[in-house]
């Protein structure tokens, strides 16, 4: 195109200025933010599979959504591995927060079993008998420590055989329990034998021979789970 400039009855013709050339803007190579969010969200799904580690993994999982968001929105950078470290961020926060109620909930599960079967453990009734067999009288003493409580009896004179019942319970606080017969026989005793029965088992057992003679049991609370 042609411009023509008349001045004085004289025409001359001017071409237009060339316009300057704008050279396109290139993307930068490198994403950092996009890469960040990539190895955050690695890390954080990988952990999302560890009990109890997944509640951090969590928060590691949400940076790095923060981080991916803002590799896509910055300008002239690569969105691919934004993209990529975004998808993997939110995987791995949903796993984290799935996985870690999962985790609790059988944590707790498992506790509450754990309460329960000591409890019934500790309420198990054990039969335990005291028995003293020979000639003659004795004098018998026994004693019970069981689950925190405890108690003794004594009988003198007592005419053979003799036999006592009592219960004990297992477990419990005070998970200790012990029991302790003793007889001593009279001038006319030629053999006195005391004997300890738990659950339906002799578990002690003596015998003493002669005038006077004496025996003496005892049992534990190991005795009791035998």
């Amino acid at each position: 195109m042609f411009y023509s400039n008349y001045t004085g009855g004289t025409m001359s013709t001017q071409s237009p200025a060339p316009q300057p050339y704008a050279a396109p803007i290139e993307a930068k190579k490198g994403n950092g933010f996009g890469l960040t969010a990539l190895i955050l969200g690695i890390v954080a799904f990988v952990g999302s599979f560890i009990p109890f580690l997944n509640f951090a993994t969590g928060f590691v999982a949400f940076i790095g959504i923060v981080f991916g968001i803002i590799g896509l929105v910055v300008k002239h950078r690569p969105r691919k591995v934004a993209i990529a470290g975004l998808i993997i961020s939110v995987i791995a926060l949903i796993l984290s927060i799935i996985l870690a109620i999962a985790y609790t909930a059988a944590f707790a599960s498992g506790v509450s079993s754990a309460i329960a079967t000591a409890s019934a453990e500790a309420n198990i009734d054990v039969p335990i008998v005291y028995a003293v067999t020979g000639d003659g009288t004795a004098q018998i003493n026994y004693s019970t420590y069981s689950n925190g409580t405890s108690g003794s009896e004594s009988a003198n004179g007592q005419t053979l055989p003799f036999e006592k019942d009592v219960i004990a319970k297992t477990g419990g606080t005070f998970n200790y329990s012990s029991f302790n017969l003793s007889a001593i026989g009279d001038a006319n005793t030629t053999t006195i034998t005391c004997t300890i029965t738990v659950n339906g088992k002799v578990v002690s057992t003596q015998t003493g021979s002669g005038a006077y003679a004496n025996a003496s049991c005892n049992v534990s609370g190991s005795d009791l789970t035998k």
